[in-house]
């Protein structure tokens, strides 16, 4: 019975092992008014990997909904936000762990080193915060700098540090 009904829920797609983020939510620093806000929100939607920006001007800062074949580049969601002349408070993601498992993970070509890591990473979705002086103001990541250590060897393309 307990093997028919996984069965059926893989068939169904309620359950998932496949990694993958789902969105991504940027602090901007010195959003003060609409066409600020419009201006950050049309730099990032010309990324390849985006299907929606949501811009809330009160909180200064913009949730971020990915298409779900794409790479998502967590580089250039920050370098967007520079781009249209503002900084990055904080970049944060949601993201589905599946199985993935230990401190240090590669996904989609990229390598994730987790600051900080839980003896168990959550097998389903979880919100992830990026470390460093691109996805940080200038105080926060100085609080991180002497913790990040050399990250994960045999790393493939960008490294990332993270925590939960």
């Amino acid at each position: 019975m307990k093997t028919l009904l996984v069965s059926l829920l893989l068939v169904l797609g309620f359950y998932t092992t496949k990694a993958q983020f789902t969105y991504a939510e940027v602090g901007i620093n010195g959003l003060t008014c609409s066409q600020c806000s419009r201006n950050v929100e049309m730099s990032i939607r010309k990324l390849p990997f985006v299907k929606d920006v949501e811009m809330n001007l009160a909180h200064t800062e913009g949730k971020i909904f990915f298409v779900k074949s794409g790479k998502v580049d967590i580089d250039k969601i920050a370098q967007a936000v520079r781009n249209a002349g503002f900084s990055v408070r904080y970049l944060k993601a949601g993201f589905v762990f599946g199985k993935t498992t230990g401190s240090c993970f590669t996904y989609q070509g990229d390598t994730y080193s987790m600051v900080h890591a839980p003896a168990n990473l959550p097998d389903s979705a979880a919100t992830i915060t990026f470390i460093g002086s691109a996805y940080q103001a200038r105080k926060d990541f100085k609080k991180w700098q002497t913790q990040l250590g050399e990250g994960c060897k045999g790393k493939e393309g960008k490294l990332y540090y993270i925590t939960l």
